[in-house]
């Protein structure tokens, strides 16, 4: 059992990355010298960074990173992504797989040119109960999206920690999102990222076991290691960045 003074401090930290978020140049520097002895990957390795929101004043910072992984090594879609972790393809060295997640209006006005402008894939994990709101992309921006050839998955209806819901809502929140995108977008959708991320605590097997059953072939996770061949495609790794980071910071998350 928690005693009080280990609440207030959990609380304290959590209001503290709550105020970080809300200044990610602020947060980056703050993380920036934790990369100091990291360096961004140079042998065999599977990588999925991900993103949310990209303001346009963010849009040069985005091509530095993608700029940074591509140097590395190729940038490939999920679907090339999969084929590595089953074994169909080897990675000679480090190889990255771009996504980003929930359906902000910046997809359109600022990610998809771009990643068409860098020629790199992407899969966007979209909460579908978001779409239409104040900020967020319509259902016909989305089918452009997909128009110019990127992928979509469900990233759920409402955005809620999966491991607070009942057995039905998880199951509503698989197949409903799953179904909605597809009619909307016309596009199969294969592919799932669970809110939040952390196996520990926002989902367990039963959200994983509720994926396959609803036609997922596979479960993005925020747990943070390079992946190889024969890795879970129902457990995948993927580490989250904002694009106000500097090169230091992403190297606490992605690296070797």
């Amino acid at each position: 059992m928690q005693t009080p003074t280990t609440i207030k401090r959990r609380l304290n930290e959590l209001e503290l990355r709550s105020r970080l978020r809300a200044r990610p140049r602020l947060q980056g520097r703050i993380l920036a010298p934790a990369g100091i002895l990291k360096r961004l990957p140079d042998t065999a390795g599977l990588y999925f960074p991900f993103y949310h929101d990209v303001p346009g004043r963010y849009a040069d910072d985005l091509r530095r990173h993608l700029r940074a992984f591509r140097q590395r090594g190729p940038m490939v879609s999920w679907d090339d992504a999969l084929d590595i972790l089953a074994g169909r393809r080897d990675p000679d060295g480090p190889v990255f797989c771009l996504s980003f997640d929930d359906g902000h209006l910046s997809w359109r006005d600022v990610v998809v040119p771009i990643l068409a402008a860098e020629k790199v894939p992407a899969t966007f994990f979209l909460t579908t109960g978001l779409v239409g709101r104040p900020g967020n992309l319509t259902w016909p921006d989305c089918r452009a999206i997909a128009a110019a050839g990127f992928a979509f998955g469900s990233h759920t209806v409402t955005h809620q920690r999966l491991a607070d819901q009942t057995g039905s809502e998880v199951v509503r929140e698989l197949a409903a999102s799953k179904r909605e995108i597809e009619d909307e977008v016309a596009v199969e959708v294969r592919d799932f990222a669970a809110p939040y991320g952390n196996p520990a605590v926002d989902f367990g097997e039963r959200e994983v076991t509720a994926a396959r059953e609803a036609g997922y072939r596979s479960f993005a996770t925020t747990l943070r290691p390079a992946m190889h061949p024969g890795g879970p495609v129902m457990g995948i790794h993927r580490q989250g960045l904002h694009p106000a980071w500097p090169l230091w910071a992403v190297r606490t998350r992605v690296h070797a």
